[in-house]
């Protein structure tokens, strides 16, 4: 009677373990702890002031300002041409859910909108479209992630949207 073999793991395994291994550490792998040690050079209070700010804060105000805009041109439009607030409508709702995702408030305002429905149909489209580049280019420049996955999905549905009105 011969012994069974041991049991190998595939590629297919060791990828997928690998991958699940590296997704749950994320960046904690290479971020370094504060020394604790008591010999080393600088105080944890020195360490933490000179960190540098989150580097996708920035990016993240930019998002912001965006949607801002985006919300408050597209509630405009309606305003002007209620007759187009069927096919809008679902671009304003996007727009809160972003925000919200964003931890930030509905904005207020308004934004002169001028010409007809084609006109105004047109100047939405346009500026969605280019919303949904810069929320691309923003899930390309995140540092975080997350982040990325989260202007990745964004920049989608605003995609998936303008294709649904086309």
């Amino acid at each position: 009677m011969t012994s069974p073999a041991p049991l190998r793991p595939t590629r297919r395994a060791a990828l997928a373990g690998t991958l699940a291994a590296l997704a749950t550490t994320g960046c904690d792998a290479v971020t370094s702890e504060p020394s604790t040690d008591p010999t080393a050079s600088g105080s944890r209070s020195e360490e933490s002031t000179d960190s540098p700010a989150d580097p996708d804060e920035a990016l993240v105000a930019d998002v912001r300002a965006d949607l801002a805009a985006a919300s408050v041109l597209v509630t405009s439009a309606v305003r002007a041409r209620p007759g187009l607030t069927d096919e809008l409508a679902p671009f304003a709702t996007l727009h809160a859910r972003h925000l919200r995702a964003l931890e930030s408030d509905r904005p207020r305002g308004r934004t002169p909108v001028r010409g007809d429905a084609t006109a105004v149909r047109a100047t939405v489209r346009t500026h969605e479209t280019r919303l949904q580049a810069a929320l691309a280019e923003a899930a390309v420049v995140a540092d975080s992630g997350p982040l990325a996955a989260l202007f990745a999905s964004m920049s989608a549905a605003v995609a998936q949207q303008l294709a649904a009105g086309a």
